[in-house]
């Protein structure tokens, strides 16, 4: 099989869907009203609730879920505090669904709770599953098992996963062993304007 040419590469990371996205939970209907709102406030919601801070004589209280406090001066507070805010036009990475902190332990209950089968008590399928190119094409819109060059239909012949027989193949072919990282664009920060500045 040929290799990806340098022309399907740019073709790719010129998409505007640069990844995948996984989901884990139920999906939220366009008319669950409920559901919504829910999700909008969990992606919605400040570094820290309001309920778990009280100030007393200068002094700022944070309680923690396992009922610990602990006490901080006031702009100790706030310089901890404002680690959790992105700057502007940054987004803030949260972990939810299947990578989300809380899930860990269902999905260490789950991996227990597995029944091991043997090789030999599965059906036997017919045809290969081709939902992994289905969901390349969508994503990519390039459909992975069609040719570059004749547009002919490719079928897989094996998956390779030794890393020796990998390095004699790249070799073979005068390919590199690894592909330096994308280019990451320069971060563009806006001048901040103070309201004193322009009072004066």
């Amino acid at each position: 099989a040929d290799r990806i040419t340098d022309a399907a590469i740019k073709q790719i990371l010129s998409q505007r869907h640069t990844g995948f996205s996984v989901f884990w939970g139920k999906q939220v209907a366009a008319d669950d009203e409920d559901s919504r709102l829910f999700l909008c406030r969990y992606i919605d919601r400040g570094p820290i609730s309001l309920e778990k801070v009280s100030v007393t004589d200068d002094i700022v209280t944070y309680e923690t879920k396992d009922d610990l406090t602990h006490e901080f001066s006031p702009t100790e507070f706030l310089a901890r505090v404002s680690v959790h805010i992105p700057n502007k036009w940054e987004q803030t990475v949260r972990y939810y669904g299947a990578y989300s902190a809380r899930t860990r332990g269902v999905r260490r209950k789950r991996v227990g709770e597995q029944v091991t089968v043997s090789l030999s008590e599965l059906p036997e399928r017919k045809k290969a599953s081709r939902t992994w190119a289905a969901l390349i094409k969508r994503v990519y819109e390039v459909d992975p098992l069609v040719c570059p060059k004749c547009g002919g239909e490719m079928k897989l012949i094996a998956f390779i996963q030794d890393s020796k027989e990998i390095t004699k193949i790249m070799d073979n072919l005068g390919l590199p062993h690894y592909r330096a990282p994308p280019p990451v664009a320069p971060t563009v920060i806006e001048p901040y304007y103070d309201d004193l500045e322009h009072a004066a």
